[in-house]
Parts: C-alpha cells; structure tokens; sequence
C-alpha cells in the first residue's frame, strides 16, 4: 500500500511539473508583436534562431508566397499559431520576409499543398536555413 502512495505521488509530481512547464500563451498577438518589436535580433541570421526563441508557442501553419518566374522566387512565408484555416481572419500572423537565395522552392511547395499548409518538420527545415530580411506581425 505504501508503495502505491508512493509510485502515484512520484506521478502526481512529474505531471504536475510537465504541465506548469507548458505555459500557454493567452495574448498570442502580445506574443508575436515582441518579436516584432526585437526584429533587429533576428535580421539577417537564420530561421532557426527565431523558432528556438519562440519557446511558448510555434507555428501551425504556413503558407509561402512562391514566385518561380521572378528573381526571388521565395520572398515571404506567413506563419499562423492556429489550427484554423491558413487565409481565415482574425488570426494572428507573423510574416517572414526572407533574404533572396538560390534554393529551389519546388519542393517546399509540393510539402505545403500535400501537408494542407501544416508547419511540419520538413516544412521547417526547408526554410530553418533561410535567412530573415524582415517581420511583421498582422491580425
């Protein structure tokens, strides 16, 4: 009996501390705007970073605005933090403006279409190696 005190106690304790460690994030718009407020820290340096440092909230969805007959055939990704349609409103959004390279986008867009706009982990390192121009957050 003292035993099972005990193992249920051990698990009360390890739930108890996953959960608070999962903080969810109530304003997801307050959420995004400071990383818009401290773009500087992330212009210019790779995707990566910023989604390490978005520790309480990743993206769901994204969807790419790819142009393959222009110069920079991917100029921009819009991220949402939902599992709502990627073009619903209101929903905040962060966009990602991304410095030109020459990284074909065909395969990113076969993911999107085939993941319906899913921020999966091959849609993720796709674009954690591209390089950040700007961002912006919407509602």
């Amino acid at each position: 009996m003292k035993l099972q005190t005990n193992i249920f106690l051990i698990i009360l304790l390890v739930f108890s501390g996953l959960v608070s460690a999962q903080k969810p994030v109530k304003d997801t718009l307050g959420y995004l705007k400071r990383f818009e407020t401290n773009k500087e820290k992330y212009i210019g340096k790779p995707f990566s970073l910023l989604l390490k440092d978005m520790t309480q909230l990743q993206p769901a969805k994204a969807k790419s605005d790819i142009r393959p007959e222009e110069e920079n055939t991917l100029p921009s990704t819009l991220f949402t933090f939902s599992a709502k349609d990627v073009s619903a409103r209101p929903n905040a959004s962060l966009i990602i403006t991304w410095k030109p390279d020459d990284s074909q986008t065909a395969p990113l867009e076969l993911l999107e279409q085939e993941h319906n706009y899913r921020f999966t982990p091959s849609e993720r390192n796709f674009l954690e190696k591209k390089v950040i121009r700007n961002i912006m957050v919407s509602q």
